[in-house]
């Protein structure tokens, strides 16, 4: 795969992607493991790309230390460009019992003139102020230069030391005139006392907002944002504070200048099958997030690999305008077989009061395997289902939708992976390991449903990928 890219004998983990000279950089921590085995401790891994489809491998950066170094494994931290050179600062795990003895976490940091070969800095360590905050969860450091105060921030997170034990999660700032040396501020950037963490935070300025990224363990493991005028807060929560759902984890963002993408990893699943449980770990995903008038954040297909997509496609098929369904039944029908890979766009217009609507990926004609996302315009929701999922089953995931009977979708898929894109504003990843079926369909449940718009780019039919 290259648009989902994802390393050979290994799983893409948490991504640090940094812009320089006209090239997007995407450090990751590799993971060596596959659906039914795992190394726990990582290496920072370097790959760059000018569009996000096509990547040159420029192997490991940061490798991880001895059992006896804090950082036995080398794990999530940012890029930042310092004078002539670049620091990176990372996490380093160091090789724990499950004891409270010894540090568990410490912000550690590399140097580099090339962005390609980095030496570790052995003098730099930032441990947490253990007066305030939980030594053995102090990670992810984000690091930017501040321009309106004339130094460089640090945001870390970590966890307060007192609250319920899942609501401890605290952004916490440290500042530095030369980067040499920082003072950690006692009071938390941002500790609302909602999550237990706040992982791989993200703070970036458009516009007249601030946005404040970062990831979360306990209720739902998503990628979240909030958005304030200023660094000093109040930092707002959009309605919908998702910028994706259960099928990507721990994104930052990464801007050109001019257009911001969000880069995270797709979740695999245990010995890859449906419904087992959640790993570490999976494929490259990209997303762009679009500013809305009132601050908010869309997310959409990236123009950029559409592009490079659409001129490399093997075929485009127009698809006639259907209709489908009836005022008390539920109705289907294939639109389409789908190749390995490719891109699907489509209008579908729900006439009032139906009661779901939607689309199946990799369907069998008996409906009886493949994947759904159905639109529910009364409960102003999505759900993301299996097709043969049964009783007390949980589905994939629901999200809210602003409950329109008519939505374009853009689909983009690749084996077992696909993108789904709403409106141009929402964003659902999901990996489904059934391939049973190759069928695309469309349907609606006591209603009724045209589909209009519609073509499929055939980007590649043999399912025989290199891996």
């Amino acid at each position: 795969m290259t648009r989902f890219y994802k390393p050979v004998g290994a799983r893409l983990g948490d991504t640090i992607p940094f812009f320089w000279d006209g090239v997007f950089h995407v450090f990751f921590l590799k993971r060596f493991a596959d659906d039914t085995h795992d190394r726990v401790e990582t290496d920072w891994c370097h790959i760059s790309t000018t569009d996000f489809v096509e990547f040159e491998d420029h192997g490991v950066a940061i490798p991880r230390g001895t059992a006896s170094d804090p950082d036995f494994s080398a794990a999530t931290g940012s890029v930042v460009r310092v004078g002539d050179e670049f620091h990176a600062y990372y996490t380093g795990f160091r090789k724990w019992d499950g004891s409270s003895e010894g540090r568990h976490q410490t912000v550690l940091r590399a140097r580099s003139t090339d962005l390609v070969a980095w030496t570790k800095d052995p003098g730099f360590a930032l441990v947490s102020d253990e007066k305030h905050f939980n030594a053995d969860e102090w990670r992810d450091p984000f690091v930017f230069f501040d321009t309106d105060a004339q130094r460089y921030r640090m945001l870390v997170a970590s966890q307060t030391l007192t609250g319920p034990s899942l609501r401890r999660g605290a952004s916490v700032l440290a500042e530095s005139e030369t980067t040499d040396s920082w003072t950690i501020d006692p009071e938390p950037f941002w500790a609302p006392g909602i999550f237990s963490m706040h992982e791989c935070p993200d703070l970036f300025r458009m516009g007249d907002w601030w946005y404040l990224v970062y990831s979360t363990l306990t209720d739902r493991t998503v990628t979240r944002y909030r958005m304030s005028r200023s660094l000093e807060g109040p930092w707002v929560s959009p309605a919908d504070d998702e910028l994706d759902g259960l099928g990507l984890y721990a994104a930052k963002t990464i801007s050109d200048g001019d257009r911001r993408y969000l880069v995270g990893w797709g979740t695999n699943n245990i010995a890859g099958q449906d419904g087992a449980g959640w790993l570490w770990g999976g494929n490259l995903i990209v997303h762009e997030l679009v500013q809305e008038a009132d601050g908010t954040l869309s997310v959409r297909q990236p123009e950029i690999t559409r592009a490079v997509q659409e001129s490399r496609a093997e075929s485009r098929i127009p698809i006639a305008a259907t209709q489908v369904g009836s005022a008390h039944e539920f109705a289907t029908t294939t639109l389409l077989q789908m190749p390995h890979a490719g891109l699907v766009d489509l209008t579908l217009s729900a006439e009032p009061e139906t009661k779901a609507f939607g689309i199946e990926l990799r369907a069998t004609a008996e409906r009886d395997h493949g994947y759904s996302v159905t639109f529910e315009p009364e409960l102003r929701r999505v759900v993301v289902d299996r097709l043969d999922r049964f009783g007390a089953d949980r589905p994939y995931d629901i999200r809210p939708y602003s409950g329109a009977t008519q939505v374009r979708l853009n689909v983009e898929f690749d084996g077992e992976l696909y993108l789904i894109y709403i409106n141009g504003e929402q964003a659902i990843t999901l990996r489904g390991y059934d391939r049973t079926g190759t069928e695309l369909g469309v349907f609606a449940s006591e209603g009724e449903i045209v589909v209009s718009d519609a073509e499929l780019i055939v980007t590649q039919k043999d399912e025989e990928v290199q891996r």
